[in-house]
């Protein structure tokens, strides 16, 4: 009786080992071989820091990072946490008469750890209503100092997420 026990546990510990084995060559060759990301694809990126129109402006570069792992398969190809970069492509701070603020931006390269990036492609708007017409309707009947009430400012908070997209085919 000891000696099928023994075998058991023998044969079971010997056909674990062989699946193991298995399954890391199968990974180290999914690791080895070429990826493609395709055109379309989505990239979920979150925010590095809060921006606000009333301090950023047109031209400058805003940094995100990747806000989650990018799965193909059963692989893990892309890790979160990758560096991410946008361009603000219109920025403006509220004024006067309730008139609001505007924030715009791009998102444009992933960068990866080998050194490749991914053109991404993405118009992202920060959309206001805006109090202009209350203001002045206020300041006719009631005072001219609510001529002075300003509008709101576009702002994005710190980890605040968004989606871009891959913008053409590329081997990763």
């Amino acid at each position: 009786m000891k000696r099928i026990i023994f075998s058991a546990v023998l044969l079971a510990s010997i056909s674990g080992f062989a699946q193991e084995t298995a399954s890391v060559n199968v990974s180290a060759n999914a690791a080895t071989a070429s990826v493609t990301l395709n055109e379309g694809s989505i990239i979920k990126v979150a925010l590095n820091d809060d921006i606000s129109g009333k301090e950023v402006s047109v031209g400058q570069k805003i940094n995100f990072s990747l806000s989650e792992d990018i799965i193909q398969g059963n692989y893990i190809v892309l890790r979160k946490g990758l560096k991410v970069v946008g361009t603000v492509t219109e920025a403006a701070k509220s004024k006067g008469l309730g008139k609001k603020g505007k924030l715009s931006f791009s998102i444009d390269y992933l960068y990866l750890e080998n050194g490749k990036v991914v053109k991404l492609r993405s118009d992202i708007t920060k959309k206001l209503n805006g109090s202009g017409a209350l203001v002045a309707t206020t300041a006719v009947l009631l005072t001219p100092l609510a001529l002075f009430v300003k509008g709101k400012n576009a702002k994005y908070e710190k980890g605040e997420v968004f989606e871009a997209y891959v913008d053409e085919n590329t081997t990763i």
